[in-house]
């Protein structure tokens, strides 16, 4: 979200914005490593792109939301016009995950938000923080 109002700022193909997409993806796979450590899964899980994401809804979701928002992002693609369902529905996916990886970790909605909106910089704070991984909400 915050790499979106900077893009306003200075231009989607401002080498100041590709310069700090990569300081916010490094900052978050540092993060999801500790982060990942803490809930009992191998570090190294969080450079692998989709699969980091895998283990992130396998600790804090369910592994068949990853299936659906999987197939949510190829129907959307592959069905351009009806494909705007599928894109509402990625929506509403990204905006529970943070919450749940909040409340996986012992924290409330206010981190939820965070992570929301600063997702590196609260990633950051999980995963090196006194935060304790208690597991996913049933």
């Amino acid at each position: 979200m915050i790499l979106n109002l900077i893009s306003l700022l200075f231009g989607p193909n401002d080498v100041f914005m590709n310069i700090l997409e990569i300081i916010f993806y490094i900052l978050v796979i540092i993060g999801q490593w500790k982060m990942f450590e803490k809930a009992g899964e191998s570090g190294w899980k969080a450079l692998i792109p989709i699969y980091n994401l895998y283990i992130l809804y396998k600790i804090v979701w369910d592994t068949k939301v990853f299936w659906v928002e999987l197939g949510l992002i190829l129907f959307s693609y592959l069905v351009p016009l009806i494909g705007i369902i599928g894109l509402i529905g990625l929506f509403l996916i990204s905006i529970v995950l943070p919450f749940k990886v909040a409340s996986a970790f012992g924290r409330g909605m206010g981190f939820g938000f965070g992570l929301l909106i600063l997702e590196p910089v609260f990633t950051i704070i999980l995963g090196f923080g006194t935060s304790e991984y208690y597991g996913a909400d049933e």
